[in-house]
């Protein structure tokens, strides 16, 4: 009976550690580069961004046309008496009366319309970079809930290994107190265990139920196979050898959130100089004409005769040209206050950037800080925690062969192996977080040569 034990414990540990050091990688059908393109470019998360860019771009494109001629028409009849008069046949009213066409031309301040097509197309850069920031934020996310749920399966199934092995504990020392071989509060922490145990389980089955939910945001936009763990592992461990690269300002400068600040700036001096351009006069001309009414005589109605007599007037038609200017009277009264604002939001912007390079490289080194550390537990797992639990559960075994020692202790160190294995999954999971997340802030996440634009 004791060898039987003894067998079985043996096939249980060999079980364990053939589970922790197997892991398996397979090849997919299709690369994992084409399905973050597709998911990329169908997800409406992600294509917001761009739609706006481009909207914004192709706008850009028409605000700096030239303002449109203007056509007037109008009838005339000069000149105005007091009260409303329709007699025009009083020797003192001359024919005034026609039809005249005019035609104005608006010249905005040289400039100024160049200008406004720089701004907007800034607006639509600021939208791109956006965009590039939203792509990388958003495969972060992605990837995260992939590699967590595979980490919560793994370690749900090394607990539900140890709820079993609890279980097989309790009734060995149940059978040993029966026999009076052990005390019962072996027994009772033992069943305090398996209470514990449960609860955790309970608790991870709603994480891992969680976790499959918040996928579907993501996969329900990939006509194919879901991205597996096994490939984003692949393709960050590809990925990883940009995390030994130095942050210098050079490559600093080519992060999404330092262009966007970049960006962001030079369209404030571009609105800084629009609104100095405000303060200089913008023109009109125009060029008006008027067709007289023709009257070759006048009807003389004096007090004395009523007689028919020449018209002593020339009526020919008139024309006019002109030209009208806007002067900036009550704007330059307040022109102080609007440079002396332009300059602070400028160099407001200039600290902002400033701002998000130290943020980023802060947040760049800690990450590696977190990465190395975790990478340095893992080893430390691989290499001695759990060789020497292992080792420890067969030197417990060869105690028990001999009769030096009771089986429910090497249970106990079974199940010890078995919680810090289940541990080793969240550790392996915060390595690839922190990977992910150096990727997303270095933009080095993105598969390399592929489209930022969908």
């Amino acid at each position: 009976m004791r060898l039987l034990y003894i067998c079985i414990l043996k096939y249980t540990t060999l079980l364990i550690f053939y589970a922790f050091s197997v892991q398996v990688y397979g090849e997919s059908s299709i690369s994992i580069d084409k399905k973050i393109h597709t998911i990329l470019k169908t997800h409406p998360e992600v294509s917001l961004k761009f739609l706006e860019a481009k909207e914004k771009e192709f706008r850009s494109k028409h605000v700096d046309v030239y303002p449109d001629p203007k056509i007037g028409f109008a009838y005339r009849s000069y000149p105005y008496r007091s009260g409303f008069s329709t007699d025009r046949v009083r020797p003192d009213t001359p024919s005034m009366t026609g039809k005249e066409y005019s035609i104005s031309q608006e010249i905005p301040f040289p400039g100024k319309l160049d200008i406004e097509k720089r701004i907007l197309k800034s607006d639509s850069e600021l939208d791109f970079w956006t965009g590039v920031w939203v792509q990388n934020e958003f495969l972060k996310s992605y990837f995260e809930l992939v590699l967590s749920l595979a980490a919560n399966e793994r370690e749900l199934a090394d607990l539900e290994t140890v709820q079993k092995q609890l279980e097989t504990k309790i009734k060995l020392e149940s059978a040993q107190y029966a026999a009076t071989q052990s005390k019962i509060t072996n027994a009772l922490k033992t069943k305090n265990a398996i209470e514990r145990i449960k609860d955790r389980i309970a608790e991870k089955r709603i994480g891992v139920k969680e976790l499959k939910e918040s996928l579907k945001f993501y996969d329900d936009h990939l006509s194919d196979t879901h991205i597996s763990e096994t490939e984003i592992i692949e393709y960050l461990s590809y990925q990883e050898k940009y995390i030994e690269e130095e942050l210098t300002q050079v490559s600093i400068s080519k992060i999404p959130a330092i262009q966007y600040a970049e960006v962001n700036q030079s369209k404030a001096i571009q609105e800084s100089k629009k609104d100095e351009l405000l303060h200089f006069p913008d023109f009109e001309v125009f060029v008006s004409y008027m067709e007289r009414r023709r009257k070759p005589f006048l009807l003389d109605s004096g007090p004395l005769n009523v007689a028919i007599m020449d018209n002593p007037e020339f009526a020919g038609d008139l024309w006019s040209a002109g030209v009208t200017v806007r002067l900036p009277v009550w704007s330059l009264s307040k022109v102080d206050e609007l440079n002396q604002s332009n300059a602070i939001k400028i160099t407001r912007l200039q600290k902002e950037k400033e701002k998000e390079r130290k943020r980023i490289q802060a947040e760049y080194y800690a990450t590696v800080e977190a990465w190395r550390g975790n990478m340095e537990r893992l080893q430390n797992y691989q290499l001695n925690l759990l060789p020497t639990l292992q080792k420890n559960i067969k030197t417990s075994l060869s105690s028990y062969s001999k009769g030096d020692s009771l089986l429910g202790e090497s249970y106990e160190f079974i199940i010890e192996s078995l919680e810090m294995q289940s541990q080793l999954h969240q550790i392996q999971f915060r390595r690839w977080a922190s990977v992910l997340k150096l990727l997303q802030l270095t933009n080095h996440l993105l598969p390399e040569g592929g489209n930022y634009e969908n």
